[in-house]
């Protein structure tokens, strides 16, 4: 009974494991680094263009009225040695936040992934909410995660929680 028990709990353990697995969505580049993350119900990655410099793609859903997310990531040869958002010195982040606020009102905030990475989040403030979002550095390239709202349309504070809580899941890992 207990040789029973205890292969029912292997197994039990081996099916979520695999379904664990199976909602996580990889997107490799280069054989640089990993995009990784476990994608909203419903939604697909889609690969737009990419070279050995750059990847462009979008997170989207069957659903028109549902935000999609765009995927930008480019390299800048100003963060050539820069492993990580970490590792800027204030002036450098400063930078960075006047990039994102030179056109939109914005505020700023940080999150760290499993890894340790650091994510800039950059938020849209004002009554017309239209994007969130994520930015980081991964060994010199920039990685941009916007989260779009639909045409017409201003994101909803549901929108925006739930992306947040896909951000916990996603995480950017160096292959080398």
């Amino acid at each position: 009974m207990k040789k029973c028990l205890a292969l029912l709990c292997a197994a039990l353990l081996l099916a979520c494991a695999f379904a664990s697995a199976e909602d996580a969505s990889i997107v490799d580049f280069r054989d640089r680094f990993q995009l990784s993350g476990v994608l909203p119900e419903g939604y697909r990655f889609n690969r737009e263009s990419e070279s050995d410099v750059s990847l462009q793609g979008k997170i989207v859903s069957d659903d028109p009225a549902a935000p999609s997310f765009e995927i930008n990531v480019f390299f800048n040869e100003s963060y050539a040695n820069v492993a990580g958002l970490k590792d800027l010195n204030d002036a450098e982040l400063e930078n960075v936040r006047q990039s994102f606020s030179a056109e939109n009102d914005v505020q700023f905030d940080t999150i760290e992934t499993a890894t340790g990475n650091r994510l800039l989040v950059i938020r849209e403030i004002g009554s017309d909410l239209d994007f969130l979002d994520f930015y980081t550095i991964c060994q010199g390239y920039e990685i941009e995660l916007t989260l779009r709202a639909a045409e017409g349309q201003s994101l909803s504070d549901a929108q925006i929680n739930h992306c947040l809580e896909f951000m916990r899941t996603f995480d950017v890992i160096p292959l080398h």
